[in-house]
């Protein structure tokens, strides 16, 4: 279904699959840059895009119903948690999750890492994100972008990042068993197991809708009992509460902490507080 262009230092992925949708340009083009200088995920917001991560967006031209669209993202966040999980360590596989709508972390919490393993990453906190996902509709396709920090970047920009408390990153090398992604260009075979499993994932969402991937969904998503704020795009709140699951058509689940209503949130940011 893919064809994969490689490029060095673009603007943005996003960018050059928006150009060829334009273009006219069929469904499966994958667009991977070694770096981006003006790479963005959810939001617009800037997304640091170093020597190192893997940056790739996909030209997808769905045929499901346009109700549907804002679980395509939520679906691509399945596939990439699907496919980090294989990648890590198996002992830490059910530490890969989900973090509603579509980000990948890293469960840090003692609690819930296996007995004697801790994470390399020098910060107490309960989550560390490993990827962002984006997607924007345009012009009847879809636009979905990835960034995965792979490496730990040559540049210095890890004591800004672990300063930010939404965003402190995680790298899948120091996730993986000795040996593991040492090649030349080991940010292909992350690629290549992305899109292994988004392949089948996405051919059924398009026939079956998000509904049938909702449970697998809710299982992995790391929000779940966790009391959080969550705030539209202008950052205002929308609700504030404990977290119950995800819905069959994506929606967050949070019991209002002022009613004990269970509010269904289409879309949003979610944070622990």
């Amino acid at each position: 279904m893919f064809r994969i262009r490689v490029l060095g230092e673009v603007e943005s992925t996003n960018v050059e699959v928006k150009r060829a949708i334009d273009e006219g340009e069929p469904e499966g083009l994958v667009v991977r840059a070694r770096c981006q200088t003006g790479g963005y995920g959810r939001q617009g917001r800037a997304w640091r895009s170093p020597v190192g991560g893997l940056y790739f967006s996909m030209l997808l031209r769905p045929s499901a119903p346009t109700a549907e669209l804002p679980t395509l993202a939520l679906t691509a966040g399945l596939a990439v948690r699907r496919a980090l999980a294989r990648i890590v360590r198996p002992e830490l596989s059910g530490n890969v999750r989900v973090k509603w709508p579509n980000d990948i972390v890293v469960s840090a919490d003692a609690s819930e890492l296996p007995a004697g393993v801790s994470l390399p990453f020098g910060l107490a906190r309960r989550y560390f994100k490993l990827c962002g996902i984006s997607s924007e509709a345009r012009g009847g396709a879809v636009c979905v972008g990835v960034g995965v920090n792979v490496f730990a970047p040559d540049v210095s920009i890890d004591g800004e990042a672990a300063r930010d408390a939404k965003n402190a990153p995680a790298y899948l090398a120091a996730l993986v068993d000795e040996g593991c992604l040492q090649g030349a260009d080991s940010e292909s075979e992350v690629l290549r197991a992305i899109l292994e499993e988004f392949e089948p994932l996405y051919r059924r969402w398009n026939r079956e809708g998000f509904a049938p991937l909702a449970a697998e969904y809710a299982a992995s998503e790391s929000l779940r009992g966790n009391y959080v704020d969550v705030v539209d795009l202008t950052g205002a709140a929308i609700v504030t509460g404990t977290v119950e699951g995800v819905a069959a058509d994506g929606c967050l689940l949070v019991r209002d902490e002022r009613n004990g209503v269970v509010v269904p949130v289409a879309s949003g940011e979610a944070h622990i507080v």
